[in-house]
């Protein structure tokens, strides 16, 4: 398998990270796939000339609103397929890309909070029970699944255990799912501390009360190919800082 990098990245923003510089960071990583979610921007209101000069073949998806979601996916290779759902008869609210490389397949996710009304938490359970059918499908091929899941696994993925989102029990046992099925906690594999990708606000991170939601996945297949995986805290411009997984 060649050397591959990947950083996953909650923008909040795409454009106006990209018009502060807050991007450049990451793209003194040179890594070889960028995955921003809640991107707030379709690609015709890009900024073209930082398209062009990426180096970068890229593809969007349009969120709910101009105001929240959307995913981008930054990629040096050119994925023989992409697709923007997990199955044909259900494009995942706007919210997943599944991109086809030679070496794996990457589904790159940005799950409903799941926050206000109960039919909120439904819809976003309905989300993962589709991802699950998905990688139930394909659980033997070489895959990665990464982004902002909205969920925080053990309890010391997360400050505030009495959060009523995020960390409630139907949630948790999601991604006890997706480890049953043979996946891999990739920052779980080099790290066992209290380390969080995620605050609510600046004063939250200054505090490090915060929470770790944002995951790389890896089947059985590709576990003694990861190199490392790590959160790159010290990127500050959005509530979410990016994850980094290396392959080899």
């Amino acid at each position: 398998m060649n050397q591959t990098k990947i950083i996953s990245w909650n923008a909040n923003g795409l454009r106006t990270r990209i018009k502060n510089k807050d991007i450049d960071p990451i793209l003194k990583e040179n890594p070889d796939i960028i995955l921003f979610q809640e991107t707030k921007a379709s690609f015709e209101k890009m900024d073209k000339k930082f398209l062009d000069e990426s180096g970068y073949n890229y593809y969007f998806l349009k969120g709910e609103s101009e105001r929240t979601g959307g995913l981008a996916t930054f990629c040096k290779k050119i994925p023989r397929v992409v697709k923007r759902f997990f199955n044909e008869a259900d494009d995942a609210l706007g919210r997943a890309s599944v991109l086809e490389f030679e070496d794996f397949t990457l589904i790159h996710i940005y799950a409903p909070a799941g926050t206000g009304k109960k039919a909120n938490m439904l819809e976003k359970l309905d989300y993962y029970n589709s991802l699950i059918d998905f990688i139930s499908q394909n659980k033997d091929e070489n895959m990665i699944i990464a982004g902002d899941f909205n969920i925080a696994h053990e309890e010391k993925d997360i400050f505030d255990k009495d959060t009523k989102v995020s960390f409630t029990e139907e949630e948790r046992e999601v991604i006890d799912k997706i480890i049953d099925l043979g996946f891999s906690d990739a920052y779980r594999l080099f790290n066992d501390d209290v380390k969080y990708s995620s605050w609510k606000n600046n004063d939250a991170k200054e505090a490090n009360e915060g929470s770790r939601v944002d995951y790389f996945f890896v089947s059985k297949s590709l576990k003694d190919n990861v190199k490392s995986s790590d959160i790159l805290d010290n990127i500050k411009s959005s509530k979410h800082a990016p994850i980094i997984l290396n392959l080899e």
